[in-house]
């Protein structure tokens, strides 16, 4: 073997002693393939999986045609309910023969085309242009619709256009010969006046606009147009008029054209078939709008968004003179009714966070986003409310935003009605600058995602009779319990604190100048083990983060590696039995989507999704004095890539067969994103990547136990625990007051926590407060080793976390939380009211009331005096 190795360098000398460039150059491809084959292979094994093809439900099977010209007809009938459409201007309304009370989809008395409108859609040319018509005006009005009645119910096809063209160079040439403007126009208005055909006042408004228009021309034998575009839309309408009148036909207008060398053309204007489908279901109305049945009869145009019965409940200043709508917005929100305000916008937000896309370049405009598809309205306010609805977006919710628009008692400004209403994008879109997001330089281009298919739905509850916002928690709730059957009430009345565990970061370090990541556990195994003894017997709950993968800067997570700088396998095993036979819930940390550092197969070029830029989607965190994101700006700033759809499903099956030995996983990133892949030529649409996130919880769910952070109340079912749920909204200008619909509809379905109590502008009594109302977990973010150590490094947010400094915090506010629940007894809530600003009353069943303060202030409720942040409990 010595002697071998000793030949080798006579072997390479000889080998080179001839045509030495070439085989230096043959050498050094060689060396690059076999450096790219082993580059590749990890890269080709990433698993692909192709989008599955969609699968539309067909229209409903349509019965008799209903004429246009019948009126008022019913088409649908139960025991409680009727349903009726009105065949001349295409009002739904549903009558409660009980209570007599009546729900109309349009204002039939109103003079504006969009109060009277089941329909306002806007559509995008090819120009990039957005445009928007609606259907009392571009459809009612032109008699272009037929209905159909459906089984308890009524098929509405809208052949919505622009009817007659009002286009005036379709009429008129720019030039008119001299004998056509004077023989057949002005002669010829006369001659209608001799006749009688014409009044003289008429002919003469008609030849004065005429002669306004065309104008005799000093260098050519014509009459030229005076206007260099379009006349006024008022003289158009006239001179087409005229036209009619004298019979001025288009093959005149040819000859007048082609006589002064000028082009004649028809513009092809939008035009397209909408089917709407509206059906009484038990005690709903529910409203059906599938977008693959829409047809646009000219490619040029798309529909790219539709307002959804914008008139539906609407009601008048001049009818009540109080009442709430409800907005998802945060926990949930309330504006009073005929509360307008002139300089605050009309109120539009996207459900679900669907515009992130466009604007992940920027911090957030709100500190809450729409985590439900609900929406409603009651007239009159809580226990004197006459009636109320309440809208469940339940197909569509992933493009749906959410409109509210307030009634002004000053009628000379604003709109006497009061509106909430939902619209859905049927085509995406955004203007990306060619320069950059941050660029001075405002040159765009619109890139869309084209139509996406979905079956457009909306349930509409209606109450008829006193309905408070607590109603509707509830209403909502059986609904996700009806839908879900895998679901179970289930109340939880102990007391418990839910400690996140933050595990191993990855901290920037440099060697003579050059900057490193090095891993650094700042919680390990034997430091939990230690943690969980201090506190005794005390009932909590573990989710541990920086477990997986390299820890928070975690590689593509298709397997599970565990980070070695937490502690040995044995520590591990030490802590799993101490959890297990304190029977408390510790979830490992893992965000599937999620991929910071490269490796294990990840290529951002091909297993990245894509904004609208065609760029991999990279989300820095932001720079807090200025709100965009950081950009790579500060080496200590770490970011992420978000897996594209086509790639999850391989990423999340290998994942749950590396992790057979752990059985409950908190998820950061799936039940709470928003998820689409816009790179050009490849588009993953919206409806099919939120399909592919869906099956992807299910698939984990029936593997593990998940706690979910934050998660859209569509996700709910597939976790135990709902990590981080905020108790406020918005905020917005025109809100009355912030409700905690969410954890109402939460309550029994899923155990829920509050939002961080040790990182927070807040006291800790404001948690202890929700842990009272709501019956919520209070969460805090903890770390053994010193949070110092995470000065100047991507961590900076864990400004507050070493368990020293915590622990006896943690202690009084779990010993306090726990003396409320043992007092409160049950967990079950069964009425919330809210009594004054900020203050609400929790009735718990077995006859328990906790009445919280969150102001800042003493106030006085009947016989109690209860102080800023704090509480009551009133036992029967």
């Amino acid at each position: 073997m010595k002697n071998k190795l000793h030949k080798v360098p006579k072997y390479i000398k000889k080998f080179y002693s001839t045509h030495l460039i070439g085989k230096l150059i043959a050498t050094i491809l060689l060396v690059i393939a076999v450096l790219l084959t082993i580059w590749a292979i990890p890269v080709l094994k990433v698993k692909r999986n192709e989008i599955p093809a969609f699968q539309g439900k067909a229209l409903s099977t349509v019965a008799e045609e209903i004429s246009i010209e019948a009126g008022e007809v019913l088409v649908g009938d139960n025991d409680n309910k009727q349903l009726f459409i009105n065949t001349e201007n295409m009002n739904i309304k549903v009558l409660d023969k009980k209570s007599g009370k009546e729900w109309n989809a349009i204002m039939p008395k109103e003079p504006l085309g969009t109060e009277l409108s089941l329909l306002t859609i806007s559509y995008l040319g090819e120009d990039n242009n957005i445009y928007e018509w609606d259907s009392y005006t571009y459809c009612t009005m032109l008699n272009t619709y037929k209905m159909y009645q459906i089984d308890n119910g009524v098929q509405i096809q809208m052949h919505i256009n622009e009817g007659e063209s009002r286009r005036f160079y379709e009429y008129y040439p720019k030039k008119l010969p001299i004998e056509r403007f004077e023989v057949l126009f002005m002669e010829g208005l006369d001659n209608l006046v001799t006749t009688g055909a014409l009044k003289q006042e008429e002919a003469d408004k008609y030849k004065q606009t005429m002669r306004l228009v065309y104008k005799r021309s000093l260098t050519e034998e014509c009459y030229a147009l005076a206007y260099t575009g379009n006349p006024p839309a008022s003289a158009v309408n006239q001179m087409i008029e005229v036209a009619r009148l004298l019979d001025y036909t288009q093959e005149m207008l040819i000859e007048d054209c082609d006589a002064f060398g000028l082009t004649f053309a028809v513009v092809e204007p939008a035009s397209f078939l909408i089917t709407l489908e509206v059906v009484l279901d038990g005690d709903d109305l529910v409203v059906r709008l599938p977008s693959y049945e829409m047809v646009s009869y000219n490619s040029f145009y798309t529909i790219q968004n539709i307002k959804v019965l914008p008139g539906f409940g609407a009601t008048k200043v001049a009818d009540y003179e109080d009442g709430y709508i409800f907005v998802p917005d945060g926990a949930g929100a309330l504006f009073e009714l005929n509360t307008y305000k002139p300089t605050i916008p009309e109120y539009k937000r996207p459900v679900y966070n669907n515009d992130f896309y466009s604007d992940y370049y920027f911090a957030p405009e709100y500190g809450e986003e729409l985590m439900m598809p609900v929406y409603g309205m009651t007239y009159g306010k809580d226990e004197n409310s006459s009636h109320g609805f309440m809208a469940i977006i339940e197909e569509g919710a992933e493009t749906s935003y959410i409109h509210v628009r307030l009634g002004s008692k000053d009628k000379d400004v604003g709109s006497e009605y009061n509106k909430v209403f939902a619209s859905f994008d049927t085509c995406q879109y955004s203007k990306v600058k060619v320069y950059g997001p941050y660029s001075d330089n405002n040159a765009t281009y619109l890139v869309d995602s084209g139509m996406m298919n979905v079956d457009y739905t909306v349930r509409y509850k209606l109450f008829p009779e006193t309905v408070t916002y607590y109603d509707m928690a509830m209403e909502y709730q059986k609904y996700l319990l009806e839908n879900n059957p895998q679901m179970v009430l289930s109340y939880q009345g102990d007391a418990k604190v839910y400690l996140e565990a933050v595990g191993t970061v990855s901290l920037t370090k440099r060697f003579l100048g050059v900057p490193y990541y090095t891993n650094y556990s700042m919680t390990t195994y034997r430091d939990l083990i230690g943690i969980i003894e201090d506190l005794g017997s005390r009932d909590m709950v573990i989710h541990y983060s920086g477990v997986f993968n390299e820890g928070s800067r975690n590689r593509m997570n298709s397997d599970a590696k565990l980070v070695a700088d937490n502690g040995s396998r044995e520590d591990l095993k030490q802590l799993m039995a101490l959890v297990g036979n304190r029977k408390i819930d510790m979830f490992l940390e893992v965000a599937l989507s999620r991929v910071y550092d490269g490796g294990s197969g990840f290529y951002r070029k091909l297993h990245a999704a894509y904004d609208y830029s065609n760029n991999p989607v990279t989300v820095y965190g932001y720079l807090p004095t200025i709100g965009i994101a950081d950009g790579g700006k500060t080496l200590r700033q770490h970011y992420y890539y978000i897996i594209s759809p086509h790639y999850l499903n391989g990423v999340v099956d290998k994942f749950i067969e590396a992790s057979r030995e752990y059985d409950a996983l908190y998820i950061p990133d799936l039940a709470n994103m928003y998820y689409s892949d816009y790179k050009f030529n490849n588009v993953v649409g919206t409806y099919d990547a939120m399909n592919i996130l869906n099956d992807n919880l299910i698939k984990l769910s029936q593997e593990k136990k998940l706690a979910l952070y934050d998660p859209f109340m569509k996700y709910i079912p597939y976790g135990e625990y709902a990590v981080e749920i905020s108790r406020e909204s918005s905020d917005y200008a025109t809100f009355a007051a912030t409700i905690p619909f969410r954890q109402l509809v939460m309550n029994g379905l899923v155990q829920f926590t509050t939002e961080n109590v040790n990182m927070s502008s807040y006291q800790k009594e404001y948690y202890i407060l929700q842990a009272v109302e709501l019956g919520a977990y209070p969460k805090f973010t903890i770390t053994k080793e010193s949070e110092d150590i995470l000065k100047a490094s991507s961590y900076t947010h864990y400004y507050s976390t070493r368990y020293d400094n915590w622990k006896d915090v943690i202690k009084e506010v779990y010993d306090e939380c726990n003396e409320v629940r043992e007092m409160i007894g049950s967990g079950k809530i069964v009425n919330h009211t809210m009594l004054m600003e900020n203050v609400y009353r929790t009735d718990y069943e077995g006859g328990v009331s906790a009445i919280t303060n969150y102001n800042l202030r003493t106030v006085s409720i009947g016989d109690y005096t209860i102080g800023p942040l704090d509480y009551i409990i009133e036992v029967e």
